[in-house]
């Protein structure tokens, strides 16, 4: 093959994958590692392969070796002349033609030279956290122009939630047509009502639990949580009331200060990383979430489908998992106060909480599921890369 059949990218069929975090972190790059091994199973009918890019390879998780991916060491936020070599090179000797990516910046001057090397695709999906303000004009004006002639942009732009495809187009200045979205999914599981976190934790039989998950890190809003446990001790009738967190993370300590601080340590447990939350959220009763702002939370999906009454905050992605009072409740974000009325509410009216746990089981069995997640992933992308 000759080098000018390279950069014009002839005979290329073969994917690229692209990690933004090494080889053994977890969270929820289980759901990334899902994507890849989606992909390698679709792609490999029609004869392309996939290739998987970690900026450090350390252990491979068994998803990826089961799926038969390929994996090379590359940071792909190296832009020395060094790695762009590199990776002209890993394209052509694996005949890469299509790019998908994670959580990368919608302009970008990689995007180009990614092009001069031959790829004629390039695909983005959005998990990134958090509202954005909108561009002034002349901003957004300047963008929409990069966008509509693939400068330094992408073909095609997936997020996790509708209001990730909204701002795509409101605040990131992308055309419409190059946007959609996917809500995530997870393995719905088996939510019969145990015993399991009272047994762990020894938390007292006939105890309401109130669980959140994930990063134990301030933008998860664990400080807010710890402030809503301080009022719930407060108030009488409520000493059957029990916090427990599952997660671990760079704030941990700074939380179980807190804890301590307030008096909090016999009714807040911090139950540190796991691997059995599919057995754990099912013993308990409430499951909330305080984050200052998630694309789609797969901890309120799993709130969902353990049939827990869920609250979460009023803003983001919650509201296309929660319709309030429907199946979950939503607050005012971080208002403490109207949280803690949200608690009372639900432990003061246990037929409506009945109905409203059942209702999040409802949502989650049939709304988010992993397979259906996967099965609208894959007809978008084939879209792009057939």
């Amino acid at each position: 093959m000759s080098v000018k059949n390279n950069l014009m990218g002839k005979n290329k069929k073969n994917i690229l994958l692209v990690a933004n975090y090494k080889s053994d972190v977890g969270y929820a790059w289980w759901l990334m590692e899902n994507f890849w091994a989606t992909i390698a199973g679709s792609f490999d009918a029609c004869g392309r392969k996939a290739v998987l890019l970690y900026p450090e390879v350390n252990v491979v998780p068994e998803k990826i070796v089961k799926a038969k991916i390929k994996v090379i060491e590359h940071d792909l936020s190296n832009r020395s002349f060094k790695s762009l070599s590199c990776l002209y090179r890993i394209i052509n000797e694996n005949d890469i033609g299509y790019v998908y990516l994670t959580d990368r910046p919608y302009c970008d001057w990689l995007y180009l030279i990614l092009r001069v090397f031959g790829i004629k695709k390039i695909v983005n999906h959005d998990h990134l956290p958090g509202e954005r303000s909108h561009l002034k004009a002349i901003k957004n004006f300047i963008k929409s122009i990069l966008h509509r002639f693939k400068f330094m942009s992408c073909d095609y732009y997936i997020g996790v939630s509708e209001f990730i495809k909204k701002r795509f187009v409101e605040v990131a200045g992308i055309p419409e047509k190059k946007c959609e979205f996917v809500h995530n999914g997870i393995r719905i599981f088996d939510n019969e009502k145990t015993d399991y976190v009272n047994r762990m934790f020894g938390i007292p039989e006939g105890a309401t639990i109130i669980v959140s998950t994930g990063r134990a890190v301030f933008y998860k809003g664990i400080d807010t949580l710890i402030d809503v446990a301080g009022e719930m001790a407060r108030k009488k009738n409520r000493e059957h009331v029990y916090f427990l967190y599952v997660g671990d993370g760079s704030d941990i300590d700074t939380f179980k200060t807190m804890v301590v601080e307030r008096g909090l340590s016999s009714r807040f447990i911090f139950a540190g990383y796991r691997r059995d939350v599919s057995r754990i959220l099912p013993s308990c009763d409430i499951g909330i979430q305080v984050s200052h702002g998630e694309a789609f939370s797969l901890s309120l999906i799993e709130y969902l489908c353990a049939g827990l009454v869920t609250l979460a905050p009023r803003h983001c992605g919650n509201g296309e998992a929660i319709d309030d009072g429907r199946n979950g409740l939503l607050f005012t974000p971080g208002d403490v106060a109207e949280i803690v009325e949200k608690i009372a509410f639900v432990l003061d009216h246990e037929e409506e909480a009945r109905r409203l746990a059942g209702e999040a089981r409802r949502t989650a069995v049939e709304k988010f599921s992993l397979e259906a997640c996967n099965e609208r992933f894959i007809a978008l992308l084939r879209q792009q890369f057939i």
